[in-house]
Order: C-alpha cells, then structure tokens, then sequence
C-alpha cells in the first residue's frame, strides 16, 4: 500500500499531526484570529495533492530527470492554485476574511508539503 511506504510516511506523520495541533488548538487553545476549519481543509487538500503527486511520480521512469522535475513543478504549481482557489472561495461564502495568521499558517503548510515532496524525488533513486 502506497500510504505506508517508507517515503510516504513523513506526510502522512505530517498531516496527523497538523490535524492534532489543529484540533488542540480549537478546543483548548482559543486564538481568535486563527481560522482552525480553514487550515484543516487545507491540510487535506495538501495531502490529497502531495498523495497522488507521490503516486504519480513513483510510476516515473529514472531515466529522464527532467520529466521529474516537470512532474514535482506541476505538482507544486497544482498545489498552489488549489490553495489560493480555497482562500478565494473561502472568503466568498460570507465567513469573513481569511487573516493573515491563517494565510501565513497554511503557506508554511504548504512549503514543508513541497519540501518533503522534492526530498522524496531527489531520492526516489
């Protein structure tokens, strides 16, 4: 199974515990500006993403490194326009703004979802 493979596992370490501290921080740690459903439906997102980017690339043959490269690119690029399609409609269903905190919040979700992501690639070997 793909999800338990040994290079998988930081994301999904990753995302169980972001949805920890995401829920720790909703039920006990009450910060106000912080939009904890937003950044949990990004989480997902992310994770969706990075799990059918891993799956894609996976399948890749080694010996074109720049279809890999073109690969994790599409996959970042994929990734930040769900991102920012996500803050869109958020802030359209009349809930308000998104915040900073929350934006800034789910952009250093999604730099270490690409970090992991181009780790795993470089050493898909």
């Amino acid at each position: 199974m793909i999800i338990l493979d040994k290079k998988f596992l930081p994301i999904l370490a990753l995302f169980v515990f972001t949805i920890a501290v995401c829920l720790s921080f909703k039920y006990f740690i009450l910060i106000p500006d912080l939009k904890i459903d937003f950044i949990i439906a990004v989480n997902s997102m992310l994770f969706i993403l990075s799990y059918l980017n891993f799956k894609r690339v996976s399948k890749m043959d080694l010996s074109k490194p720049t279809l890999m490269v073109q690969s994790v690119m599409l996959g970042s690029l994929l990734k930040m326009v769900v991102f920012a399609t996500a803050a869109l409609i958020y802030a359209t269903q009349k809930k308000g703004p998104v915040g900073i905190t929350t934006l800034i919040v789910s952009m250093v979700l999604y730099l270490i979802y690409t970090w992991l992501e181009i780790q795993w690639t470089t050493k898909k070997k």
